[in-house]
Formats: structure tokens, sequence, C-alpha cells
């Protein structure tokens, strides 16, 4: 499956080299699934979930058969969360105190069941069906779906740990977020865009050019060092059980960072040496236009005066005089 990102889950890998699958999410057909086995049950939960996460619906478990001697399950069936229907006798209640439940249920066919085989105890799949009859969600909305609302254990022992020490929710939820990559606005409507916005980007001198801004550069790193700080709190929250995972975890570490340190320098003195070109000095980005006064009458002060070295004042329509007007001109007064 190239469309999911491996990161989601770190046995997908084992998981499609065990199912022999390398097509996309929406393009897994019931052949590509029935008859394939795996060695565990959670591995094919990890698979329909995984599936389903990026397919877009919601998994839920409907059937589960165990043995009455040991205990252990040996089918297990998971179904769309809006299999099925709701039962008659919920719909029309004469004594009802509350408002109903919106119905989400529409007889979904979408199924995945397996058996285990006694003689191999291996996981075989005798049923899937990957159609839908309902709008699917997309994969950028997932994480607020029923099944997809779970916080792994190393990200809540973090959010306790900044609850207790008196850092407010918005502040938590905004670290956590720029550790998980930021925030994903990529468009900004054109109605909240404000003119002197791009007054402000066109007067600036401080832009770097090139192939990436200084702008573009400082929000990649961000996102960079929000990924890495939330791989690294799962490792020190699973190396910090014990003390030879602690130690062996402090070692590996101080390698890292020698070596990563000593390449974060060598790239700042590259840097240095380099000129610095700015937003005026690109070639390839438009100029402000030169601004050019309109046409009309120019200001008093502007004006020079006539051929006969009189300054100033305005100008009789009736003789050329200045210092009077039509109205009080002499030769209309006949004075």
């Amino acid at each position: 499956m190239t469309d999911v990102d491996i990161a989601s889950n770190s046995h997908w890998q084992e998981i499609l080299d065990t199912l022999q699958l390398s097509k996309s999410v929406a393009e897994i057909d019931t052949h590509d699934i029935e008859g394939k086995e795996m060695v565990s049950l959670k591995m094919w939960e990890a698979f329909y979930y995984t599936y389903a996460r990026w397919k877009g619906f919601s998994p839920r478990i409907d059937d589960t058969k165990s043995r009455k001697s040991d205990g252990e399950i040996y089918i297990r069936r998971w179904v769309c969360n809006k299999e099925g229907f709701r039962k008659e006798k919920f719909l029309n209640m004469p004594d009802r105190k509350k408002r109903p439940k919106e119905i989400t249920r529409c007889g979904c066919q979408a199924v995945l069941r397996i058996l285990r085989l006694q003689k191999t105890n291996l996981w075989r799949c005798q049923e899937f069906v990957p159609f839908h009859n309902h709008d699917l969600v997309i994969p950028s909305q997932m994480q607020f779906t029923r099944a997809n609302r779970e916080v792994p254990e190393a990200v809540a022992a973090q959010v306790i740990s900044m609850n207790r020490c008196g850092i407010k929710t918005s502040s938590v939820v905004a670290h956590i977020a720029l550790q998980s990559g930021g925030l994903d606005i990529r468009v900004i409507p054109e109605s909240l865009i404000l003119t002197r916005w791009r007054k402000d980007v066109k007067t600036s001198s401080s832009t770097q050019v090139g192939e990436h801004s200084s702008e573009h550069q400082k929000m990649t790193q961000l996102s960079r060092f929000g990924a890495l700080n939330a791989y690294s709190n799962s490792m020190n929250f699973f190396a910090s059980h014990s003390e030879a995972t602690f130690q062996m975890a402090k070692m590996e570490l101080e390698k890292l960072n020698t070596i990563f340190r000593a390449s974060y320098e060598e790239g700042q003195n590259s840097q240095n040496s380099q000129p610095t070109t700015t937003y005026r000095d690109n070639p390839n980005i438009i100029q402000d236009p030169v601004r050019v006064r309109t046409k009309g009458m120019a200001s008093t002060n502007s004006r020079k005066g006539t051929n006969d070295g009189v300054q100033g004042g305005r100008q009789c329509t009736l003789c050329g005089g200045r210092d009077h007007n039509k109205r009080t001109c002499m030769r209309r007064t006949g004075v």
C-alpha cells in the first residue's frame, strides 16, 4: 500500500510482506485478502485498523468466539461501524424521555472475518468485503473518528507531566500538535487576507531567495524538530522502564548527539561564508511598479507663476491679471 504512512504502524511493512500486498488502499479487492494467513490475531487487527483509517471508515468488533475449555479465541469478525440497522424497539419508544441519537447505521456490508487453524495455529482470512454503501472520510479527518481517538502511552505520560507542572491545556495541545508536525493549514481563505499583509510582504527586504526562503526553511526545520521530538518521547518512555534499556539509550543518544552537532556546526560555517541575497536583488521576482501621478489639477503651492514673472495667486479670466477674480475685476465693475 503505497498511500499509507508507514509511521502510523510500526509493523506495517511486515504485514505487507506477509500478505504480499503492493496496491493502494482503494485498489484492494476480496481476492487480495481472502485465504491469506498471518501468525497472530494482533497482526490482523493492526492490518484492518490501519487499512480502515486510510480507507476512510471506523471498524468495530462484531463477533468473537472462544473455546469454553481454555477461553482462547478462534474466530474474530470486524465490521464497519455503519453495519446493520437500529432495532425497531429503539426507534418507536412511547415513553422516551431523552432525545434519540442520530441514526448512523445504514446496513454497510464491509467485513473481515478470520479463523484460527488448529494444525498450524495460523490465522486465516475466511471473509473480506471491501465495499461500502456510504460516503467515506478523507484521511486528513480520520483522527476525529471514534476508532482513531487513541492517545499513545508516551504522549499521555507527557501530557500528564505538563499538566502537573501548571501548563494550561491549550498550551499542552499546541505543544503536542507541534511535535506531530504542526497544524495542517495549507490554504488561507482570500477573505481572511488583509491588504496590509500584501504591502508588508512587498516592502520586506529581509526575505531570503533561492530554492526556499528563510521562512520556509524555518517552518520545515520546526516540523522536523516536532516529528523527531515525538519519536524521542516515545523512545524515552519505553527506555525508562528498566536500567539496562536506560543505559543503552543514553549511550546511543550521546553518540548521535556528537555526530549531529558536528554536522550542524559544519553547515553553519559553510552558510556564513556565502553572500546573502535579498528580495530586491532577485531578478526572477516582479518588482513594485513605479508610482505615477494621476491626471488632474496641480496643487496651488506647486504652480509657479506666468511668463511675466509674477508669482502666486489666481489669474482673472477677464483681464488675465492676478490677485483678483472676474467678480472683483475692474473691467467688469467699470471702476
